[in-house]
């Protein structure tokens, strides 16, 4: 679990609360037709309350629709939002900042001493020293351009991917891609019976990526 855990949180809390609010207005929609087939059926109660559950239902459906679109769309722009503030959080401890700069460390990756596993070794020595990460990779970056090996290419690439790796904003991006999806809005909006199933799949698949962000 990372110190960016309250992001996660923070989606998976708009997204059942958008779900509750299109679901909400859909069941009241369907409850006030009901009462009004219901009525309609009954020849002494349609005469008295026939225009009253017809006036219920117009006014649920028209909630409805506007609920069906405003939900997922809010939805969307605060899950934006919450990207905002986790890039811009996830910046300020992964910026370059000289104090971090291991003089030691930089000399012998400039040395030419070191070995693709060296480098690899020295990576994992720098796992919370953001700054010594990026220079390996930028010292990779520089080794590749020289070498033709192709298992040694392969090798290299490795140890820059890692280097770089961003594995949270990669997660983040994963939930994002999941929220869309599970809005049921990714082709345009939805048919409800389409939109409740899909939304109700949000939990199974993002339980682990959000334990565990």
């Amino acid at each position: 679990m990372s110190g960016y855990k309250m992001f996660a949180d923070r989606l998976d809390y708009a997204f059942k609360e958008a779900r509750t609010r299109y679901t909400e207005a859909y069941n009241l929609m369907l409850s006030k037709k009901r009462d009004m087939e219901d009525v309609q059926r009954n020849p002494s109660l349609a005469d008295t309350f026939g225009m009253k559950a017809e006036y219920d239902y117009n006014q649920a459906k028209a909630a409805f629709k506007k609920a069906e679109t405003a939900a997922w769309e809010d939805f969307v722009r605060e899950m934006e939002e919450i990207g905002k503030d986790l890039k811009s959080a996830f910046a300020k401890v992964n910026q370059a900042r000289p104090e971090d700069i291991d003089r030691a460390g930089l000399e012998l990756l400039n040395s030419g001493i070191l070995t693709v596993d060296d480098l690899g070794a020295l990576l994992d020595r720098y796992e919370d020293n953001p700054t010594m990460r990026r220079l390996i990779a930028q010292h990779v970056e520089k080794l590749l351009k020289d070498t033709k090996d192709t298992q040694t290419r392969r090798e290299l690439i490795a140890v820059r991917q890692k280097a770089v790796a961003n594995d949270i904003m990669d997660a983040w991006k994963n939930l994002e891609d999941t929220a869309r999806i599970c809005t049921g809005q990714a082709h345009g909006k939805g048919e409800p019976r389409y939109v409740l199933s899909i939304s109700s799949q949000w939990e199974k698949l993002t339980e682990n990526t959000i334990k565990n962000f």
